[in-house]
């Protein structure tokens, strides 16, 4: 008996922790794969349970507050179980929390002569999420990050041309030739105008290999086509992504690392730190205290503007790389229950692309401020997808030829520094920098490698997930041609 008793508050606490910690590896397993996360879940899921159950075994010892220890174990499995429901699966703010922690508290009151009941509803929650997760945690150990390998022409290049680099990624901005076009219909003269005013090249029909922002700019940063192998297909999460934009697998920054630059990441989210995966670029705006452990998002208080003219005024005199990412202006809304529709969220789209011109003109300013022979590089992720409701219909229908070409076309504009011969036909991102180092380096021998200017989507088409087919071919024709499983 004594034993039992010794056990019981274990097993309270487990079972408070097991689900959400459970829950949140199975949905969140791309972006949680640090060892520093897995132990701050760990302590909050497991060790804050345990912590409150030795620590308030004394407290309500104390004479005024013995009658409410029948309810204490039950309090304690509440509040920590309704709180991390709140903080990792809905990613609640602050108020919401405490909210939420409050009538855990409240309700132990009531239902605390079911706390075994309570116990067993909790462990049959963390046994159904532990079967899904199973097969994630396979992928994970079974991915092999061996399709980021180039070339050794290409990986030890020389550029004999050393600018300073630009490259602004306007998440989601669509290509100038489709968006006088419908569905977009959108007057941009004025900010095209003033780009060519200034030099830029507009590349039209230039589109992207991949649907997403991490399944496309892994693919950009790697110069490698990836097929989805870094994609689960259960739930369309990119794992390893992070490693290949900001980490060890980036070849773009190996090569220009190795060629004297330093390199520089400047945004205003945690899309790509959330992990601590950060190794690849010498200097990032983001404190990493700033970013959350297990959420991605804004960070607060940074300014991209701000922040790279500051770190303008105090370049080294040497070969400077810069990636400037922003998630505007977008595209349409993710998931159905938020659509405004497809006039609406057109509108939407179309006034963050204005507000976008707006970000990439200020931007504009502040380098001709410090560099007057610079090269900038404007490249979205992807397109608006513009004309469709809401993102996944991208994984739950067939597209039509229209919708495909609006979820694909991008923007790709580029102010190339004087003396360069820039006769160079770039179409998607998988070769941006493997033609911008031929033009740099002198050297259009490794174009002849190039990847396939070929697209994919996936598409869930059975109760085991999605199946990857290609829907942009090499001569920009719309087609549906699965993918063969290796």
């Amino acid at each position: 008996m004594q034993e039992a008793k010794r056990t019981y508050p274990v097993k309270v606490a487990i079972a408070a922790g097991l689900y959400p910690f459970l829950h949140y590896y199975n949905s969140n397993f791309d972006l949680a794969d640090s060892w520093l996360q897995l132990g701050f879940l760990l302590a909050i899921s497991f060790g804050l349970p345990l912590l409150l159950i030795a620590i308030s075994k004394p407290i309500f010892k104390i004479s005024w507050l013995q009658s409410f220890e029948k309810y204490r174990l039950t309090a304690v499995n509440l509040v920590v179980f309704s709180g991390l429901i709140a903080l990792l699966v809905f990613l609640g703010n602050k108020k919401t929390i405490a909210v939420v922690l409050l009538l855990g508290g409240l309700l132990s009151f009531v239902v605390y002569r079911q706390l075994n009941k309570i116990i067993i509803i909790q462990f049959l929650l963390a046994a159904l999420s532990f079967v899904t997760l199973v097969p994630r945690l396979w992928f994970m150990v079974t991915y092999d990050a061996s399709w980021t390998q180039i070339e050794t022409s290409l990986q030890e290049t020389t550029l004999k041309k050393t600018p300073n680099i630009y490259v602004i990624q306007p998440d989601g901005y669509a290509n100038f030739s489709y968006l006088d076009k419908p569905p977009y219909n959108f007057d941009n003269s004025a900010f095209e105008n003033m780009l060519a005013t200034k030099g830029f090249v507009n590349y039209p029909d230039f589109r992207s290999n991949y649907y997403s922002t991490l399944t496309s700019n892994s693919s950009m940063f790697a110069m490698k086509h990836h097929y989805y192998q870094n994609t689960y297909p259960g739930n369309l999460k990119t794992y390893g992504s992070q490693e290949v934009v900001v980490g060890e697998h980036n070849n773009t920054l190996q090569i220009l690392e190795r060629n004297g630059y330093k390199t520089h990441f400047i945004t205003d989210n945690s899309y790509f730190l959330v992990n601590r995966k950060q190794t690849a670029f010498d200097y990032c705006n983001v404190d990493q205290g700033k970013v959350k452990l297990y959420d991605s998002g804004g960070v607060p208080d940074t300014d991209i503007v701000t922040d790279f003219n500051h770190v303008m005024g105090q370049l080294e005199a040497r070969p400077n790389f810069f990636f400037i990412e922003k998630t505007l202006p977008s595209h349409v809304t993710h998931e159905k229950g938020y659509t405004l529709g497809i006039a609406g969220e057109r509108e939407k789209y179309l006034e963050r692309l204005e507000l976008a011109n707006i970000w990439l003109t200020e931007l504009i300013d502040i380098i001709y401020k410090y560099d007057d022979n610079p090269m900038i590089v404007l490249v979205a992720d992807h397109g608006g997808y513009v004309g469709l409701k809401y993102v996944q219909e991208v994984e739950t229908r067939k597209l039509t030829a229209e919708e495909t070409i609006s979820a694909y076309n991008s923007l790709l504009a580029i102010r190339w520094p004087e003396g360069v011969n820039t006769d160079v036909s770039i179409k998607t991102n998988v070769n941006l920098f493997r033609n911008i180092f031929a033009v740099l380096s002198e050297n259009r021998s490794f174009l002849a490698t190039s990847e396939p200017n070929t697209s994919y989507i996936p598409l869930y088409d059975s109760f085991l997930g999605a199946s990857y087919y290609k829907c942009i071919s090499e001569d920009y024709k719309v087609v549906f041609d699965k993918i063969p499983e290796e």
